[in-house]
């Protein structure tokens, strides 16, 4: 564990920029992988629901949910993982 904590100390911006990519490149991206893949079960569980109702408007209707939640979850991550990439690359740059 104590191998994930850098024991480099910020004191200028290159130093900080060492000091944080292994916790991005470590934590902060395979949660997000996850948390990508869990969105787009969502998606697909939706887009099953809603073309297996059929006539029944409460299953299309939970799938219509399911799919935009599919949807809002894939931008999050998306957003995230670019932001975090932003950043990183930023701070690398300094």
């Amino acid at each position: 564990m104590s191998s994930l904590i850098p024991t480099v100390y910020a004191t200028d911006s290159a130093a900080f920029g060492t000091a944080i990519n292994p916790v991005l490149q470590n934590i902060a991206n395979p949660i997000i992988g996850v948390l990508f893949g869990i969105a787009v079960l969502v998606f697909v569980f939706g887009a099953f629901q809603l073309i297996r109702g059929g006539a029944d408007s409460d299953t299309r209707t939970n799938g219509k949910k399911a799919l935009i939640g599919g949807i809002i979850g894939i931008f999050i991550m998306v957003s995230a993982w670019g932001f975090i990439n932003i950043i990183s690359s930023t701070i690398g740059s300094l």
